[in-house]
């Protein structure tokens, strides 16, 4: 790619022979003008910036001057590759000097990549000839570094997408971390290099902050005999655990400092004898959905733990096991219908009934999982958060506030979402489908080994899928649809920003229990 920029005039210079009639006259050649040597200089020769999966945008640039003159014009001109870079702005001349600026692209996957810029000052706007001793070359590096797992399936649009590719020949093993006492895990959040985790245990239940490269417990946060406790939800510097002691108005979701586990505060909701998904966190606002006897999402400030508001689902048939999800505009959630809220004031925006919804028991399991096409997904029923019972998937038209599609089939663990592609895992089929978020129709299936079931949640990666059976953790390929790795640890999945899967065994599930396990996957 080339980016041109023309800089003063052109002299043009011409040239007549002598005069005279005769004919025995000669004619001279005149003497070409040599092309001057204009000596570049950059200011540096080099650039390293880091980026993040969310937001891969990082600034680069450099002041390039030459020494020399010339008579005719000088075009500044610089090549790049623009599959990862685009130019920020004109070149700018001052002098002798050129400021040259770029900008990564958005979207780029979270690895490091290094590239180089050349900048050459040119004799034609064509840069058909150059000028000696213009031509010189920047060197880029860009890292592009993973999110956190923050939450239920990574983010608030519970997407389990993690834009980035791995090579499953360099994933190894890292440690084992095993608890002394029997107990159970709930799904894990991270930040950094620091896994968080909630684990019930016959002496109560405790928030636990692990090192990721180690397994070495960093801190421990007692939650005293609670009845229930959801897994952490990471928001910034702190972490979010909704408990219930008992059945009341004043069950209390607990905020702690990630970095040492010190309480900051609590923040007050309702419920009864209920379970928990992790809550949703979207920048200082945290969603949950909870309720005495369900069907209400609360929204709160982070930053000083007020309720900012409440509201009630229309359908009203889940009464616990569910959590929101979220956009910059609008709130999410599935109570038999999917409800759309404001996230500045909680208004109904919209609702879409599900005609499908069959009863099971008050629990649901997960949340809606928002689509590409402005479109949610959603199980369609309830009694998944107790029972080991299937249902199929529903995607909803926002926009058209309609039913856009229903799988024919039903599935039996938390989804994962990407580039078009819906991943869910059926135990009444016995397989893995990738199925078109665009009609629900299924495209391939890897099918489950012969006395094996599914269990825990799905992730997807740029180019693999990986999920668990009540045998092994499975990872296979999205372009040959092959078992590409496995390891003898099932459990419920998440990725690092440190590109670490953590392994964590089921809470209700047939996974071994009290051992969680890391695998490096870079």
């Amino acid at each position: 790619m080339r980016k041109l920029m023309p800089f003063g005039g052109m002299l043009l210079l011409a040239g007549c022979s002598g005069g005279g009639g005769g004919t025995g006259g000669s004619v001279s050649t005149p003497t070409p003008t040599p092309v001057p040597t204009l000596a570049v200089t950059l200011d540096k020769a080099a650039q390293s910036q880091s980026a993040i999966e969310s937001d891969s945008r990082a600034s680069f640039s450099f002041v390039a001057t030459y020494s020399g003159t010339a008579s005719t014009a000088i075009y500044p001109r610089i090549s790049f590759d623009d599959k990862l870079l685009s130019q920020d702005g004109d070149i700018v001349q001052s002098g002798k000097s050129y400021t040259v600026s770029l900008k990564s692209l958005a979207g780029l996957s979270a690895e490091s990549r290094s590239g180089d810029v050349t900048f050459r000052l040119c004799r034609d706007t064509a840069c058909a000839e150059v000028y000696p001793g213009s031509t010189q070359t920047f060197r880029y590096t860009l890292d592009v570094k993973l999110n956190d797992w923050e939450m239920f399936q990574r983010s608030a649009g519970h997407t389990a997408y993690v834009h980035a590719s791995f090579d499953p020949a360099k994933f190894a093993k890292l440690w084992d971390k095993s608890f002394a006492d029997a107990g159970s895990f709930r799904p894990v959040s991270t930040k950094g290099g620091t896994i968080f985790l909630t684990r019930k245990a016959s002496a109560g239940t405790s928030v636990y902050a692990l090192d990721s490269a180690t397994g070495a417990q960093r801190w421990a946060y007692d939650l005293g005999p609670i009845s229930d406790g959801s897994g952490p939800t990471v928001s910034g510097d702190q972490l979010q655990v909704v408990t219930m002691f008992t059945s009341s108005g004043e069950n209390r979701i607990v905020t702690l400092t990630a970095a040492n586990g010190q309480f900051v505060r609590n923040m007050l909701f309702a419920s009864q004898w209920s379970v928990f998904a992790q809550p949703t966190a979207v920048g200082r606002e945290l969603y949950l959905a909870s309720g005495y006897y369900g069907n209400v999402v609360y929204s709160y400030n982070l930053d000083n733990g007020v309720t900012r508001w409440t509201a009630n689902g229309v359908s009203g048939k889940v009464w616990d096991g569910a959590t929101p999800a979220a956009d910059d505009q609008y709130v999410y959630y599935y109570s038999g219908s999917l409800d759309v809220y404001r996230r500045s004031d909680g208004a109904l925006v919209k609702s879409i009934a599900d005609p499908f919804w069959v009863w099971n028991g008050y629990s649901y399991a997960g949340g809606p999982i928002l689509g590409a096409r402005k479109n949610a997904i959603a199980y369609s029923g309830t009694g998944m958060g107790i029972y080991p019972i299937s249902f199929p998937l529903v995607s909803y038209d926002i926009e058209g506030g309609k039913i856009a599609w229903r799988t024919a089939g039903t599935y039996s663990n938390a989804p994962a979402l990407a580039k078009g592609v819906l991943f869910a895992a059926s135990n009444p089929r016995g397989q893995l489908d990738a199925i078109g978020e665009d009609d629900g129709v299924v495209r391939w299936s890897w099918p489950v080994p012969a006395g094996e079931t599914f269990l825990g949640n799905i992730l997807v990666t740029d180019n693999l899928v990986l999920f668990s059976t009540s045998a092994k953790v499975y990872a296979v390929s999205l372009d040959t649809h092959a078992t590409v790795w496995s390891a003898p640890t099932p459990g419920t999945l998440a990725i690092g920003a440190e590109g670490r899967l953590i392994v964590t065994p089921i809470i209700n599930g047939t996974a071994p229990g009290g051992t969680i396990t890391a695998y490096s996957l870079r």
